[in-house]
């Protein structure tokens, strides 16, 4: 009786939360990739440039917070870490970084897009 009791509880646990849970995937991925994923339109896209090069031109949709303010973390943080994020900079140095600090914070599914926005811009 116990294990039916056991196998109920994780059946109904799986159904309940399932939807919610993402498998954890925190890397590096080619622009292609990127390309895929996004149009899924279940990302958010995350721009740690400064606002200037932001205002210079970024990805649809992208919000900016910038890696080098203060509050990074923090403003990082108040982000839904189940939900899958892109991630990227200029050239892929400070989306690196942030990878590992998003990593650090908890977030369950970061892409970082290898070779940032100018690499983006050049396949245009």
């Amino acid at each position: 009786m116990k294990l039916i009791t056991l196998l109920f509880v994780i059946v109904f646990s799986s159904t309940l939360f399932g939807q919610t849970l993402v498998k954890r995937v925190i890397k590096t991925v080619e622009i292609e990739e990127i390309k895929t994923e996004i149009k899924k339109n279940d990302f958010i896209i995350l721009d740690v440039r400064t606002p200037e090069e932001f205002a210079a031109g970024h990805l649809k949709n992208a919000i900016n917070i910038n890696y080098y303010d203060k509050d990074f973390a923090q403003r990082v943080s108040s982000l839904d870490k189940r939900k899958k994020v892109v991630v990227y900079c200029a050239v892929g140095g400070r989306g690196g970084q942030a990878l590992t600090k998003m990593d650090a914070l908890g977030f369950q599914y970061v892409l970082n897009m290898k070779g940032g926005y100018n690499a983006w811009k050049a396949q245009q």
